[in-house]
């Protein structure tokens, strides 16, 4: 098969077709409308886009089913679910790679960044050193798994710095140069503030899950209280100057209040991810900062930890991104339930939060939607019982699920 290109002087020339794909009878979820259409793909590119039926013979028939962009998740805890079975439990990387992709390729995500944690969110230890144990290991194993060509979606890293951790930076500085590294977010789980505010809470919460006396919750809530206010503030600027000095897009976590956020974008933030408050979204929103929020807390209703809803925020125009955060198949369930009432987006715009919208905020500007010259990361989606289903998934044209 051939096609054809026009070269710079404007003269016709042939080019070898290597894969060819064409998709109709579906309902195209473009950028700002839909329509039953057909998608002819060319290797691994959207080479044309037309309403109406295609005859052309191989076509796959949707039978009115949706054809969506491949969708790109920027924040999943999925991998370490994966490497971390059990408590002490450190399961091979490969294996964990491997699996991890199974699962959010059947999600209908196409690229995932990977998020893996330096430093800890918790003042247990065993946690501490299961995460420490983990990191390089997992990096290594996502490029051991690209090189053996087993994974079917674009596997990136999203390195998420917990600036109160005495040795984030001593860790973050070997990764920061890896290729896959295509976002940097800087976190503060110190509690008294952001996810947190609520000390008695909090101390409770510790004490019932990590099995810790009153004193010892006490004396480590007061060490980890003033690491936030000692060591916080100098890694988090180290980090930020040397994700900005590689062009790494920047996002907070847990902004609680508009200083916060304020703060954050005087770094060069780009993205707040899962502000804790209405007042934060907001603030993020008049500086032209992305909100990023939880597809969980839009499927649910409401935050597990007591935080904003992601449905408010949506409601009032102050939710740009979905993530899937801790569960994969929540990130298109999330999108679809934005349709619905309270929200009640167009399903165009419901699909850009997890498609064109992440996609924009970390440079990827071929993938994230259906138009000529894209990358053909598509998927084929049916509603039952009001339940948006993954039913196959193409990753450049060549289907992956």
């Amino acid at each position: 098969m051939f096609g054809i290109d026009t070269s710079s002087s404007g003269v016709a020339v042939k080019r070898s077709i290597n894969h060819e794909l064409t998709l109709t009878g579906a309902r195209l979820v473009l950028l700002d409308e839909i329509y039953e259409g057909t998608v002819h793909v060319v290797d691994g590119y959207i080479n044309d886009i037309a309403p109406g039926r295609s005859k052309v013979a191989g076509a796959i028939d949707f039978e009115g089913g949706y054809l969506i962009p491949g969708l790109i998740d920027l924040h999943t805890d999925n991998l370490e679910k994966h490497a971390l079975p059990r408590a002490g439990v450190v399961w091979n990387p490969l294996s964990a790679v491997v699996a991890h992709d199974a699962l959010v390729t059947a999600a209908g995500i196409t690229t995932v960044f990977d998020s893996l944690c330096i430093g800890s969110t918790t003042r247990d230890h065993r946690k501490q050193d299961d995460r420490a144990r983990i990191l390089p290991i997992l990096v290594d194993g996502i490029h051991k798994a690209q090189d053996c060509g087993v994974l079917r979606a674009d596997h990136l890293l999203h390195l998420r710095c917990e600036v109160t951790d005495e040795d984030v930076l001593s860790r973050f500085t070997p990764l920061v140069d890896d290729p896959l590294v295509k976002l940097v977010s800087v976190m503060d789980h110190a509690p008294g503030h952001r996810q947190s505010p609520q000390l008695d809470r909090f101390r409770e919460m510790q004490i019932t899950q990590y099995g810790w006396s009153e004193e010892d919750a006490d004396r480590r809530i007061e060490a980890w209280m003033d690491a936030s206010r000692t060591i916080g503030p100098q890694n988090q600027a180290r980090i930020v100057a040397l994700a900005r000095a590689r062009q790494l897009p920047i996002a907070s976590h847990d902004d609680e209040t508009p200083e916060h956020v304020r703060e954050a974008k005087s770094a060069g933030v780009l993205i707040s991810e899962f502000p804790t408050t209405r007042a934060a979204a907001e603030m993020a929103h008049s500086l032209g900062v992305r909100v990023l929020m939880g597809a969980p807390n839009v499927v649910r209703g409401n935050s597990h930890s007591g935080n904003v809803s992601a449905r408010d925020l949506a409601t009032t125009g102050h939710l740009d991104i979905l993530a899937s955060d801790y569960v994969p198949a929540s990130l298109l369930h999330g999108a679809f339930q934005l349709t619905r009432d309270p929200v009640g987006m167009s399903l165009p715009q419901a699909i850009s939060t997890v498609s064109s919208a992440p996609a924009s905020a970390t440079g990827l500007a071929d993938r994230g939607a259906i138009k000529i010259g894209s990358r053909a990361d598509l998927c084929h989606v049916t509603e039952i019982n009001d339940i948006p289903l993954v039913r196959r998934v193409w990753k450049e044209g060549r289907q992956v699920f």
